[in-house]
């Protein structure tokens, strides 16, 4: 397949997976969306990459201001190096929960969920405050909470995973079509702007999330919008953990979730 067609696929599904979910979902199920869908995030992690680099590193917050360090582009590429094992890790947390979600009560289901997806953070309370918790106790207890995806995730129809990797990939798209305002607005220099560019591509990636999903699975909306928004919740969990583990430096976790 050449290039220019390539491009065209990857136009086409960002142009789907933007203004009509349902449809990129069908388009995800396809084989040969994969590469496209690979293609949007790419160039989702470029973009991020030069406009945090270029951006001053003081707006929109200057409190939250990253160290002199983020000026440097090979600081933004240590942190787009950790965007895809996250990334990995919100899809198949994702999975985990469409088999979750898929049967049963969804009250019963719903409690269930809320209290595992409270543990990891309840973990990280207890760990960092004084007196609390050992290391290696918070690191045994962390990595139970989340093998409790194991089981799960086996019982995720293997044919369910492209597509699903293929729609969470082709979604970003929505970040690097938000760059264009977010960049305006650091050019005017509204801080408030920057900030509810950023809500609002978060709430769009939830609600196109939740319509792809439903069309891609078969769930129900409720249960779309809560496999979404706890493997959100579970990624920030786990990369936390592995910030207090040692794994994730303070300054790479800060400027992922500052970008």
């Amino acid at each position: 397949m050449s290039k220019r067609s390539m491009l065209k696929m990857s136009l086409a599904l960002g142009r789907r997976a933007l203004f009509s979910p349902a449809q990129a979902a069908r388009e995800a199920r396809k084989e040969e969306n994969l590469r496209p869908a690979l293609y949007l995030y790419s160039a989702f992690l470029l973009g991020y990459m030069l406009f945090f680099w270029i951006k001053p590193a003081n707006f929109p917050d200057t409190g939250a201001a990253l160290p002199g360090e983020s000026q440097s582009l090979l600081f933004w590429l240590k942190v787009m190096i950790w965007q895809p094992p996250l990334e990995a890790a919100w899809i198949l947390f994702l999975m985990g929960f469409i088999v979750w979600f898929r049967s049963g009560g969804l009250p019963l289901r719903l409690a269930a969920a809320t209290a595992w997806t409270a543990l990891p953070f309840i973990l990280m309370a207890a760990y960092v405050q004084k007196g609390g918790i050992p290391k290696w106790a918070f690191g045994a207890a962390a990595t139970a909470a989340f093998a409790l995806f194991y089981p799960l995730l086996r019982k995720a129809p293997a044919r369910d995973l492209k597509p699903v990797i293929t729609f969470m990939l082709s979604i970003n798209v929505i970040g690097l079509v938000l760059l264009a305002p977010m960049s305006a607005v650091v050019l005017i220099g509204h801080s408030g702007f920057f900030n509810f560019s950023q809500i609002v591509g978060g709430l769009w990636i939830l609600g196109v999330g939740t319509l792809g999903l439903r069309e891609l699975t078969g769930l129900r909306l409720p249960r779309a919008f809560m496999s979404l928004l706890f493997s959100m919740f579970f990624q920030v969990a786990f990369a936390f953990t592995l910030h207090l583990l040692g794994l994730v430096p303070k300054e790479i976790l800060k400027a992922l979730l500052y970008a």
